[in-house]
């Protein structure tokens, strides 16, 4: 079915985010990965795309990443993030893991419910 969990491989990515080690966590994706906004413009594509997009999150140490929710169900994995700035949290944003082979294929980044209202 799966050559490995895929919540484990979220997971992964997640820690290695908290941990701070940028390398760690865009070796958690595909090298073709596609990181896209909801419905699916795509927003990085590849590793290099990710190492520049992510990079100011992974020098700025006052923003934080923590789970609020999961749910899995085969290959996808989905999580509510909570992004905070120096422990006042910004803004909560749910997004969608595609895993396959051992990473992340693919992922869909919806927007702060909280947004527009």
């Amino acid at each position: 079915m799966f050559d490995c969990d895929p919540v484990e491989v979220v997971e992964r990515q997640l820690q290695a985010f908290q941990a701070g080690d940028l390398n760690a966590f865009v070796a958690m994706y595909a090298p073709d990965a596609v990181v896209s906004d909801f419905p699916g413009t795509p927003v990085m594509t590849g590793h290099d795309e990710m190492r520049a997009g992510y990079a100011s999150s992974f020098t700025d140490r006052q923003f934080t990443l923590t789970l609020g929710e999961r749910i899995a169900n085969g290959q996808f994995v989905i999580d509510e993030e909570i992004i905070a700035v120096g422990g006042v949290e910004m803004m909560r944003a749910v997004v969608i893991y595609q895993v396959e082979g051992c990473t992340i294929a693919r992922s869909w980044i919806l927007p702060d419910a909280g947004e527009g209202q």
